[in-house]
């Protein structure tokens, strides 16, 4: 599709807008003034204009929007469409309605084809002259905003508020072994079913050490547990388990998903170190501590969203919590894709909410307006990343470390010197050049590039696309007929060539009877100077005219300080000074506006670093930390999504469904921290749910609300409405303690049922919704590769670190959670293990099965590494081959063999030792290989 230039785009916007008046009847001339009742006025004259020929496709009634534009309220006039507010009352020179209906601007006319009788023009001009007032009778209803009906909205189930409900009454009172059981067990008696029977001690201790560790109990475990007959035996298991520092690895691992966490950055042509972040395992380290401590998940909220302002000073480890909004896709340093990023991974993985699809049009299907989305889009735009990022540990702890910081603080002040001199280099010369950025704006049709989101200045005279952009949207902001400066600019440059050089002069003293001065419906005198000196033929001669100002008044300011009593000389300044000018940028988007090799030279230094500190022995860690920007970011609607057409105004708050009709603007500092706290408000219905459901499904393999991140329009009702609430109930009462929660399933007799099949319930319920048995589960890739380690003895429980190479080194021990997760390039036994796309937040992980899977379990090194030093213990090496066999067994699967198999085991041992030439590989050594990828350890029951 060909890309649209911005004038053809206003011409397709002029068009939606025209229906307003594309068919309006003949109205009787009123040439009156409204006088004092204007509502009888209004009544009599406008409304039905508005209310006939309007109404139907800019107003609450409508179906969808047109243009952007309400116009049932007084509100949505001032609000305005795509092009900005239609009414500024008192002024209908300035309202954009009057001008598109008086056809006063080539790029908007209404309607297009005919223009309107001039008495109902007049009509309209009177009516905003008078205060354009709207009675509120007619007003939209508040309780909607462009369609939305928040109040119906709010019934759906997800935004009811949560409250402990009363467990069911249930038939068979003695089963029930927590608050969880009666409502399982309720919804079983009324589809005609029963639980299934306890599982064995075996079998339930396995699956409670996978659920809350990730790897099998010993022999020596099971064994004693199976001895332990006290009432709390089972209770003193799951206390252990969740006392292990392996519990955070485990349950770390789930949140990693939900963050998309990757320790690699995703540029182009990025290979070997210069593709890591060297800091990015901080975070991971930061999830599994917390979730070791225990640490209430309403403060992790606080923490990852706003830890520069939460964490205590004597903390800084959690400094690194902001990893969760940091770590996600670069997308070619595309900075609205990256705030994208941040919004979803916030509000799908927190609140099980796709706020992201608001971004270019209101949700299709949730009560989430467009609007809501750039308050949020506000709140991360006003967040940056500092140069140099915070340490989170002693950096004369070792030698090594030091000697780093050493070098590396002189590497950041370098890069520091080069960003502050470029920035002040590329501001000022935005500024120098305002008269040429004029001249082209004015008269040059609109160039894709302006609006792309990536561009090159191949030379450092380049002019740079979006400020260009830029002054395209300030003129047509400012060209108006009250503005003192740019005033004469819309008288003259909405005429053609031929009509302009004849009128000029008329125009121009037209504009000498207004009065000099620098307030609205004044003119500027250097303005009218610099026009009247110029000899004007065209519309370029316009541009030039004040290309030519713009010029001699930077020059004339830079050679002295302008007397602060010379007004005029000061606001044809502000243009070029003013933050609100198209010459302005943040400091923050430097990058965006250097030159080719500028641009190369930063980021090869920003490289170069990260590449030294990758490689370092022990670079002190450092926190991936955003802090607010000097100024809050002051978010508008990007119009369709575009970045380049700001629409309205918004404030930075939250989502209106969650914070009622009239949310409060955040006012701390950016918003995160307002955001973070409005999130962990446990008044919110949302985000216990959300995190308590997440924690059922790893339990119970599937979650209550099958769409873990999505709990809106479109989701699926919960299996077990009330059980939610009451969960989610209990978990905020609790003190929003995860390990309470895991308590509360784990010891639940719905948890400990057998998972033996029965046809007769499968019938029924073939999914398994009801939860009338266990459901069997194969272990996740982490789990997996981290079990073979351990059964063969080899598991190295070092914790927290640099992230190391466990798809290519099978000799690597670590667990796989420190593994590094290269987002760019996925290893093949990730991808084959169903691992969690660390793209975007993952809200489960897919269950597949395919060839690959069991080819990796016959071939891969890792599993032959493992069998090998299995066959390599005393306890296998030296003792007989049944006794081999019994030690492989206890080792491998924790229990003895059976007779049969372990007939069958020195059978396979001796036909290997008879093979001619022997075997390629230890007999005992494939043994063990077999029992490794059997499916007795690679599921569990």
């Amino acid at each position: 599709m060909a890309t649209l230039h911005l004038g053809r785009i206003s011409r397709i916007v002029a068009g939606a807008l025209a229906v307003v008046f594309a068919a309006a009847s003949p109205s009787a001339s009123c040439t009156e003034e409204p006088g004092a009742d204007r509502d009888a006025f209004f009544e009599a004259r406008v409304r039905p204009i508005l209310v006939e020929r309007c109404f139907g496709c800019h107003s609450a009634q409508a179906e969808s929007l047109k243009g952007s534009l309400a116009v049932d309220s007084l509100e949505g006039l001032l609000k305005g469409g795509d092009l900005g507010p239609a009414v500024e009352p008192g002024k209908p020179e300035a309202s954009l309605l009057i001008q598109a209906v008086g056809y006063e601007d080539d790029a908007v006319k209404m309607p297009p084809k005919q223009k309107l009788p001039d008495a109902e023009i007049t009509v309209l001009r009177q009516w905003v002259a008078g205060g354009a007032t709207f009675p509120k009778a007619v007003a939209a209803p508040a309780a909607k905003a462009r369609g939305i009906d928040f109040v119906a909205a709010r019934k759906h189930w997800s935004y009811q508020p949560v409250a402990r409900r009363e467990p069911p009454k249930v038939a068979d009172a003695s089963w029930p072994n927590s608050p969880i059981d009666p409502f399982i067990l309720a919804k079983l008696e009324d589809a005609g079913l029963a639980p299934s029977p306890p599982a064995d001690r075996r079998t339930l201790l396995r699956r409670v050490s996978y659920d809350l560790i990730g790897l099998p109990p010993t022999a020596e475990e099971i064994a004693a547990f199976e001895a332990d007959r006290s009432d709390d035996a089972y209770a003193k298991v799951v206390d252990r388990l969740l006392a292990s520092p392996r519990y955070g690895e485990r349950w770390g691992r789930h949140w990693l998903d939900v963050a998309r966490y990757a320790d690699s950055k995703d540029g182009v042509l990025m290979y070997g170190d210069d593709r890591i972040r060297p800091y990015a395992y901080t975070y991971r380290d930061y999830v599994v501590r917390s979730f070791n401590e225990d640490a209430p998940f309403d403060r992790m909220i606080r923490e990852q969203l706003a830890a520069d302002a939460v964490a205590p000073k004597d903390e800084p480890w959690r400094l690194a919590a902001m990893g969760f909004l940091t770590l996600g896709r670069a997308f070619d340093n595309n900075v609205h894709d990256q705030i994208d990023d941040k919004i979803d991974v916030v509000s799908r993985g927190l609140l099980g909410l796709t706020v992201a699809c608001a971004r270019c049009h209101d949700h299709k299907y949730d009560p989430i307006p467009t609007a809501d989305y750039y308050s949020l889009y506000g709140v991360f735009a006003g967040a940056e990343s500092p140069l140099e990022l915070p340490l989170i540990d002693d950096p004369a702890k070792t030698p090594d470390r030091k000697a780093f910081e050493d070098d590396a603080a002189a590497k950041r002040a370098e890069i520091r010197k080069f960003l502050d001199d470029q920035y002040a280099l590329l501001l000022e010369e935005a500024r120098k050049r305002g008269g040429d950025y004029l001249y082209r704006a004015g008269t040059t049709p609109p160039d894709p590039l302006e609006t792309a989101v990536f561009f090159m200045s191949l030379a450092p005279d380049d002019l740079r696309p979006p400020i260009t952009s830029r002054w395209r949207r300030f003129l047509k902001q400012r060209a108006v007929p009250s503005d003192p400066v740019f005033g004469p600019w819309s008288d003259l440059m909405t005429r053609d060539d031929p009509a302009l050089a004849a009128e000029a002069p008329a125009v121009l003293a037209k504009w000498a009877d207004r009065p000099a001065g620098i307030e609205p419906d004044t003119l500027n005198p250097l303005v009218y100077s610099a026009l009247s000196a110029a000899p004007i033929r065209s519309k370029a001669d316009v541009a030039k005219a004040y290309a030519d100002l713009l010029r001699r008044v930077y020059d004339e300011a830079k050679a002295a300080p302008p007397d602060p009593a010379d007004k005029a000389r000061r606001q044809v300044l502000d243009v070029l000074y003013g933050p609100d000018g198209p010459s302005y940028f943040a400091r923050a988007l430097t990058q965006s506006y250097m030159s080719r090799s500028e641009k190369d030279g930063f980021y090869g230094k920003v490289v170069a670093l990260d590449r030294t500190t990758v490689k370092a022995a022990d670079a002190t860690p450092r926190a991936m930390v955003l802090v607010d920007s000097d100024e809050p970011y002051a978010p508008r609607v990007f119009v369709r999504g575009n970045a380049s057409q700001p629409g309205e105004a918004v404030p930075r708050r939250f989502l209106r469904i969650l914070a009622g009709d009239a949310p409060r603007p955040f006012a701390r500092g950016g918003g995160r921290l307002d955001l973070a706290e409005a999130i962990a408000d446990p008044k919110n219905p949302l985000t216990g749910r959300v995190i308590v459901n997440r924690v059922w499904m790893h339990h119970f393999g599937e979650p209550l609300v099958s769409t873990p991140s999505d709990f809106g329009e479109r989701s699926t009702p919960p299996s077990h409405p009330e059980l939610l609430d009451d969960l989610t109930a209990r978990f905020l009462e609790g003190g929003w303690s995860l390990k309470n929660l895991h308590r509360l399933i784990v010891l639940s007799s719905t948890y400990r049922q057998a998972s033996v099949d029965r046809p007769d319930c499968r019938k029924v319920d073939p999914e398994n919704r009801l939860h009338w048995r266990a459901s069997r589960r194969r272990l996740d890739f982490e789990a997996m590769r981290d079990t073979l380690l351990f059964v063969s003895g080899r598991l190295d429980p070092t914790m927290h670190g640099k992230p190391v190479d466990v798809a290519n080194d099978p000799g690597n021990a670590r667990r796989t959670v420190y593994g590094l997760v290269d987002r760019q390039s996925l290893p093949a036994v990730f991808r084959a293990f169903d691992f969690a796309s660390p793209d975007a937040s993952a809200e489960r992980r897919p269950l597949t099965t395919v060839p690959q899977q069991a080819l990796f379990g016959m071939n891969a090194p890792l599993v032959v590494e493992q069998a090998r030093a299995l066959a390599a213990r005393p306890e296998v090496a030296g003792p007989s081959p049944a006794e081999a066999v019994r030690a492989l067994y206890r080792m491998i699967l924790a229990r003895a063999p059976a007779d049969d198999e372990a007939e069958m085991a020195g059978r396979f041992l001796k036909s290997l030792a008879d093979e001619p030439g022997g075997p390629k590989l230890d007999p005992r050594a494939q043994l063990a290989q077999v029992l490794l990828i059997t499916n007795e350890l690679m599921f569990v029951d």
